[in-house]
C-alpha cells in the first residue's frame, strides 16, 4: 500500500462510519454554526473504524452537515493502556 494511502479516509471507512454526537450533544456544535453555518440539529460528528498504522490503532473523527460536507478531519491515536481496561481511550490527534 502506498504510504498517501494509508492516511486517507476511503471509501469503505465511510461506510463503516459511526455517529458518535448530533445536535446540540457536540461540544463545539456553537463554533460550528458560526465558523460554517447551517442549523445545529443537523450537524453530526462521526467516528470511523479503527485502523491500524505500525503497530498503532488510530481512528479518524469529522463533523459532517448535508449541504456543508465534512469538515475538520482528525486521526486520533487509540491509547493500548485503556484497550486492557476494556474501554477505549484517546492519547493523541493530528489534523489532516
Amino acid at each position: 500500500m502506498e504510504r498517501s494511502a494509508i492516511y486517507k479516509l476511503t471509501a469503505n471507512m465511510l461506510a463503516q462510519s459511526r455517529v458518535i454526537a448530533k445536535g446540540r450533544r457536540i461540544r463545539d456544535i456553537r463554533r460550528l454554526i458560526e465558523t460554517y453555518g447551517g442549523k445545529s440539529s443537523k450537524w453530526v460528528k462521526k467516528s470511523s473504524p479503527i485502523f491500524e498504522i505500525a503497530g498503532l490503532d488510530y481512528e479518524y473523527h469529522w463533523y459532517e452537515h448535508p449541504g456543508i460536507g465534512r469538515v475538520e478531519r482528525k486521526r486520533k491515536g487509540l491509547c493500548a493502556s485503556t484497550w486492557i481496561a476494556g474501554k477505549k481511550g484517546l492519547c493523541l490527534s493530528e489534523s489532516r
